[in-house]
């Protein structure tokens, strides 16, 4: 079973436009989509839904809001004692506030966000990370106001383990196509993407015992490497036989 916490991207008044899919498993099969719209990266609830999930031994993967997310915090941020990373908030639907998009606030926010983010990996070093919101943020707009040193190229080199790269399924042109707001929530060809990306995750067959000593070798065959997704091209997931698991 994997568990994937999230914003409102994958919260149910969003996913409503895959329903069909989620009922016959074609997408997201044997997945927890536990969504909070407007859930900031700070957010003191998230430690222990990851920790609870990691106990019943799910995979989790962390689709990373963007630093933006219940922004209005940033006064309260600003005064937390050195070392205090978390603040008692779940987030709320429209949770952008005008007032706090300069540069100097997407850098405490931005820093908050990435050292909460820094302490989820070091507690649980297994957890898997996407980060959509960031994608859409500065690669996919070509001209982001966010400060560079916390755009989506220099943070993915910050988690290499962690990280589901989203460079490594598609490209920023067919991304803008994968999107049906300037939120970045997806669309049907968003949800195929995910889907694909979180399906990268599973475990590998196991390979099948060396052939005896004087048989011949099997043939060579060439080292693959990962397409650039065309969601078009998506086949659907086999169905598991765990049933699917979604919030409501």
């Amino acid at each position: 079973m994997i568990y994937v916490i999230g914003p409102s991207h994958i919260h149910h008044s969003f996913t409503e436009l895959i329903t069909p899919e989620l009922e016959s498993r074609t997408l997201f099969a044997d997945c927890i989509l536990d969504g909070y719209p407007g859930l900031p990266n700070w957010s003191k609830y998230i430690d222990p839904l990851i920790e609870d999930h990691t106990r019943k031994g799910h995979t989790v993967v962390w689709l990373v809001s963007d630093y933006k997310f219940n922004n209005s915090d940033y006064e309260a941020l600003v005064k937390v004692p050195p070392g205090q990373l978390l603040l008692d908030t779940i987030g709320k639907p429209n949770n952008v506030s005008t007032n706090y998009c300069t540069p100097e606030h997407i850098t405490c926010l931005a820093e908050h966000s990435l050292a909460n983010i820094d302490a989820i990996v070091r507690k649980y070093p297994a957890i898997k990370l996407i980060f959509w919101c960031l994608y859409k943020r500065t690669k996919a707009n070509a001209n982001s106001s966010y400060p560079r040193p916390y755009w989506y190229d220099t943070v993915k080199t910050r988690y290499p383990v962690n990280i589901i790269d989203i460079d490594a399924f598609t490209n920023p042109h067919i991304f803008n196509a994968c999107i049906r707001d300037e939120g970045a929530h997806p669309n049907k060809a968003g949800y195929v993407l995910l889907d694909t990306m979180i399906l990268s995750i599973t475990p590998l067959q196991v390979s099948p015992p060396e052939p005896p000593r004087h048989s011949p070798p099997p043939a060579q065959t060439s080292p693959t490497t990962q397409p650039v997704l065309d969601p078009s091209q998506h086949r659907a997931r086999p169905l598991q036989s765990s049933p699917l698991q979604s919030r409501t």
